[in-house]
Formats: structure tokens, C-alpha cells, sequence
């Protein structure tokens, strides 16, 4: 008895702090982060995207495929591991080794800041390569690691979205030369690099990097 009703307790003042001043403001000041992330992270990809068949891998909620969609004209399908789409764009859910769909079927295939999310990334960008089309392009998106203040600052960054959201990270922020490697593992050449500078130009946020990348 005493369990339930801490539980009502607790679901009492979730309830109580959602709607006062506090949290409304809170919420709202969320939700306008959010439209500037995924308004930059579209922005800074847009222009590598060829026109055709999209695949996003590790698309989380989809807001990013929805704006690759309506914006850059792409018939977009989203995969990733969970279902947090908020929008209509299809989803795949998949167990994170095999995605369940054909050979050659897009022309790009975007991973935006999704690698370090996962535990095995090469399967990851093994997989992407078989999807992607002859004549197609990955593009990769990461946070960089390339010395010790970068590699912090993007750990800082990603232990305060663990506290925010409850998204983790089961792998690796990795170094340009490392991901080359990675890369080059996978079957993936890389046809240019753009360094991308802090997220969203916020000082102390992540410097990132965005790789366009062909299958060999």
C-alpha cells in the first residue's frame, strides 16, 4: 500500500510541475531547442543530399527525415532501433545488426549523430553501404574527437542529454582518422570532409563533422 501510493505521489507532482509557471517555461524552452537543432542539423545536411530515395538511419523521432522530405524533395524512409517517431514519416524499427531492406534501394543514406549511439557501429555503416545505391552517397555526421578538449566537451554534452532525454551512448566518439579508418572497414570511401564547428555555433556545445562517403 505504501509503494502505490508513493507511485500516485509521485505521478501528483510530475502532473503539478507540468503545469506550473516553471514547467511550462521549462517545456517550452525545450521545445525551441529543439526546432533549432533539428533546423541546423537539416541546414548543415541539406546540400549533400542527392535527389531521389533517402534512407536516415538512427532517425530517433524523425523530425530531421521530415524535413529532408518536405524540403529537399526526397521520397525519405527513417530506421533506427526504437519507435520515438513524432511524425508520418515511414519507420523501420530494427534489432541494430540486419536492417530488412533491399540491396541498392537509395540513392542517399544520412547517419546524423547517431554512431556513437551505437554498440556496434561498423555493422552500422556495413549495412548503410549495402543500401545505398551505385553511384549513391553516405552521409555521416559526428561529434569530433580529435584531442582531449573536443572528446570532453562532446562526453559533457552527451551525459546532460542522458539526464534530459534517456538517450545514451553505447559507442565510441571517435578521432577524423579513426572514423576514416572506420570507415575505409566498412567499404566506404570518403569523397569529402566538412568540418562543421559547435552545434548549433554554441561554444560549448560539440564541434562536429560531416563526411560525404561513396561505396567501393
Amino acid at each position: 500500500m505504501g509503494t502505490e501510493l508513493a507511485i500516485r505521489r509521485d505521478g501528483w507532482l510530475r502532473r503539478r510541475y507540468r503545469r506550473s509557471a516553471l514547467g511550462r517555461a521549462l517545456t517550452r524552452a525545450g521545445d525551441q531547442l529543439m526546432r533549432r537543432h533539428v533546423e541546423w542539423v537539416h541546414s548543415t545536411t541539406a546540400p549533400h543530399v542527392r535527389p531521389g530515395r533517402l534512407l536516415d538511419v538512427g532517425a530517433w523521432d524523425c523530425r530531421v527525415s521530415a524535413l529532408l522530405r518536405d524540403r529537399s524533395g526526397c521520397d525519405v524512409t527513417a530506421v533506427d532501433v526504437v519507435d520515438r517517431n513524432c511524425t508520418d514519416v515511414p519507420l523501420v524499427v530494427y534489432d541494430g545488426r540486419r536492417m530488412p531492406l533491399p540491396d541498392g534501394a537509395f540513392d542517399t543514406v544520412t547517419i546524423l549523430y547517431a554512431l556513437h549511439h551505437a554498440a556496434d557501429d561498423l555493422a552500422i555503416l556495413r549495412e548503410a553501404r549495402r543500401a545505398c545505391a551505385p553511384g549513391g552517397r553516405v552521409i555521416v555526421a559526428e561529434d569530433r574527437a580529435d584531442n582531449r578538449a573536443q572528446r570532453a566537451i562532446a562526453v559533457g554534452f552527451h551525459v546532460w542529454l542522458l539526464s534530459v532525454t534517456g538517450m545514451g551512448w553505447k559507442g565510441s566518439f571517435r578521432s577524423t582518422a579513426a572514423w576514416r579508418e572506420r570507415f575505409a572497414a566498412a567499404g566506404l570511401a570518403v569523397e569529402s570532409v566538412h568540418p562543421l564547428g559547435p552545434h548549433m555555433g554554441r561554444r560549448l556545445w560539440p564541434r562536429n563533422i560531416l563526411f560525404v562517403l561513396a561505396p567501393v
